[in-house]
């Protein structure tokens, strides 16, 4: 079994990471550090870039995304500065109105043709947007994805007609020009994991994202996205797992570093961070790959399903991760985005061509 897959990186935009932790890498959340890593990844041969939309930091000694960039502006500079890599960038599409986002989508495609494309959300955290008046809570959880459905709809429309009537449950216009239109039609993804998310994914975007890992409850996951979409109709939809890698030279000095993050482990940005999924009315129709990065209960300072291990024993994990769970690509989170991201591109994913999984480096 063999397997040629894209990979990513999550980059940055917001301070310390994804390390929720006092200990963490020098991540400050700026954007010339966001810029560095670009650069860097677009040199590794690394495929695209996604940043996050994030509009609120935590609460916590380790004042956790206090510092942040806004994801649309970053992608426009991202794409001035670089010549191959893709760049996506996030848009909550409960904050944005379509028309809006279409043309500055077709905008950023006269920066960089044919490389931006967008993560759409629905958001589920009401304090992430709510502490700006930008959480609208007379949806619940189905009704953000029908929005959703009818906002792809109308952008997409507006990329491709020349003039566009429209008129929705949600939005309406009346003889719409715009232009120009994108070079080519741009990438859509979503990480949407409930069943609604996944239809949502599979009737609107090209890439579904998902917490992805070589243990048996990610796996699963993982291949029930596919199958979810080929029972929809949809089996060119792909699906790119989201995987948080801690690198070392050996696999306990791996471990190492990861003890030394949870020792500084935030405990009161975690509770934050449940809390906003908490008072979001619909928190029961969530989907648990969305809760289970809350924190919660758990003492760990990463994202559930982390790999940790040597250059060689993490080939050997993200290959398992890559072929049992179907998966198209890898998006990846490090916890030093200079340092780590040489070291897996130059000593970890040219090893995986060994176990059938070819990228970057091994192409």
């Amino acid at each position: 079994m063999s397997r040629n897959i894209e990979v990513g990186v999550f980059i940055p935009v917001g301070k310390n990471g994804w390390i929720h932790s006092v200990n963490t890498p020098y991540t400050p959340g700026s954007f010339q550090h966001v810029l560095d890593v670009v650069q860097r990844s677009e040199a590794l041969g690394f495929d695209f870039v996604l940043s996050p939309a994030i509009w609120r930091g935590r609460k916590g000694p380790s004042r956790h995304w206090m510092d942040s960039l806004e994801s649309l502006t970053t992608t426009a500079a991202l794409l001035q500065a670089t010549s191959r890599i893709e760049i996506f960038g996030t848009v909550h599409m409960t904050v944005f109105p379509p028309a809006t986002i279409a043309k500055m989508i077709a905008t950023l495609d006269q920066i960089g043709a044919g490389r931006v494309g967008l993560n759409l959300v629905t958001g589920s955290s009401y304090l992430d947007l709510a502490h700006l008046g930008l959480w609208n809570d007379e949806l619940n959880h189905d009704e953000r994805y029908d929005m959703a459905d009818e906002w792809v709809h109308l952008v997409k429309r507006l990329w491709t007609e020349e003039i566009v009537d429209h008129k929705g449950r949600f939005f309406a216009t009346e003889a719409a020009t715009m232009g120009p239109k994108p070079s080519r039609m741009p990438k859509l993804v979503n990480a949407g994991a409930s069943p609604r998310g996944i239809k949502f994914a599979a009737d609107n975007c090209d890439i579904a994202f998902i917490s992805a890992s070589d243990g048996p409850k990610f796996i699963a996951t993982a291949r029930q996205c596919k199958e979810a979409a080929r029972a929809m109709g949809k089996p060119n939809l792909k699906t790119f797992g989201l995987v948080t890698v801690i690198p070392g030279e050996t696999d306990a000095e791996a471990q190492a570093r990861l003890d030394h993050f949870n020792a500084g482990v935030d405990r009161e940005c975690l509770a934050d961070i449940a809390a906003g999924y908490e008072q979001n009315r619909s928190a029961k129709a969530l989907s648990e790959a969305s809760l289970s990065l809350t924190g919660g209960e758990k003492q760990s300072c990463v994202m559930p399903g982390e790999l940790v291990g040597s250059y060689e024993t993490l080939a050997r994990r993200l290959s398992v991760t890559a072929l049992e769970g179907e998966l198209d690509g890898l998006m990846l989170v490090v916890p030093d985005y200079i340092e780590d991201l040489a070291a897996i591109a130059n000593r970890t994913l040219p090893l995986m061509e060994r176990y059938g999984v070819s990228s970057l480096r091994s192409r």
